[in-house]
């Protein structure tokens, strides 16, 4: 019987000798995903709180709380404090402990990124709180896979980060005829298809065949002056003629691209981002932004059913 009691007693003082010597007084959760996406335009993105919540959502696993800078991923609720350098300082707490972690957003390449999040847990001297710390440490090492895979996803997509879908693609167009106008007012959608108009009754009596949709932009000179361009492409090299001008596109040249649905102030929004893509990823822009009427405005009135198509050529 005292031979067992000695066994029993001696596994006893292994088993509490054992967690000291491999559960350490401090434990670091660290996970990490890359991701193709910018660095500045994740950092941007992810410095807006409702964003996060976008995030967030995108995973079955996690819901949100009232308050629209507390998540929560099953027992866990996360808050981010403030934005750090390349980073976000994320407050964790779970059963009233709280951990203080930092998510690093950190550039691999002009269009990758690693995400590296960080947080320690401080296990204590009872031994029975170093094993719950331990296991603890576990289930957060879980959560923070869970929720960077489903960031890495999000931010993956540039509709997500900039609104709009941006695809990179290689000029078609080669030859166009144009018109440029100057209007004291910014021009009307009869005046672009009057424009249209008049180019392709040109190219019909110059025996050319127009191959794509007309391609325009319109440039503000100041509040009240705005400058037309219109140019409709066409199978081979038309003369300049009176008001007539020839254009042409650098064949197989780059430009970003994107369809637009809805009107005048949807499209501008989204040259916007196309502009702070380009800047983002350090694109050289080349030559004027345009718009192609992917809907005959004409016949159709309803604003929210235009397609638009806008470009961004860039080196």
């Amino acid at each position: 019987m005292k031979k067992w009691i000695v066994i029993g007693s001696s596994l006893i003082f292994l088993f509490f000798v054992s967690i000291y010597i491999f559960i350490p007084d401090k434990i670091i959760v660290a996970r990490s995903i890359t991701a193709k996406a910018n660095q500045a335009a994740v950092l941007r993105f992810l410095n807006d709180e409702t964003n996060w919540k976008k995030c967030w959502m995108a995973s079955s696993n996690s819901s949100d709380t009232n308050s629209k800078s507390v998540l929560e991923s099953e027992d866990y609720q996360f808050e981010k404090t403030q934005m750090l350098y390349e980073s976000f300082e994320i407050a964790i707490e779970k059963e009233k402990d709280i951990h203080r972690s930092v998510l690093y957003v950190l550039p691999l390449n002009n269009d990758s990124i690693k995400i590296v999040w960080n947080a320690t847990t401080l296990t204590g001297t009872n031994p029975f709180s170093k094993i719950s710390r331990y296991l603890d440490a576990r289930e957060l090492g879980k959560r923070f896979e869970i929720i960077l895979n489903t960031i890495q996803k999000y931010v993956s997509d540039t509709k997500n980060i900039y609104g709009i879908n941006i695809k990179r693609e290689k000029f078609q167009l080669d030859f166009m005829v144009s018109i440029k106008k100057s209007f004291t007012r910014y021009p009307t959608t009869e005046d672009i298809y009057t424009i249209m108009g008049q180019i392709r009754e040109h190219i019909a009596n110059v025996k050319a065949t127009e191959t794509d949709y007309p391609v325009l932009n319109v440039s503000p000179r100041d509040s009240t002056h705005f400058d037309l361009v219109v140019a409709v492409p066409v199978d081979r090299q038309v003369p300049d003629f009176g008001i007539f001008t020839e254009r042409r596109m650098l064949k197989n040249g780059n430009f970003l691209s994107a369809e637009i649905k809805g009107g005048k102030n949807t499209v501008d929004a989204a040259l916007k981002q196309l502009d702070i893509y380009a800047h983002d990823y350090q694109l050289l822009n080349v030559a004027i932004p345009f718009q192609q009427f992917l809907t005959d405005r004409t016949k159709e009135a309803d604003t929210s059913k235009w397609v638009t198509r806008i470009g961004y050529p860039f080196l």
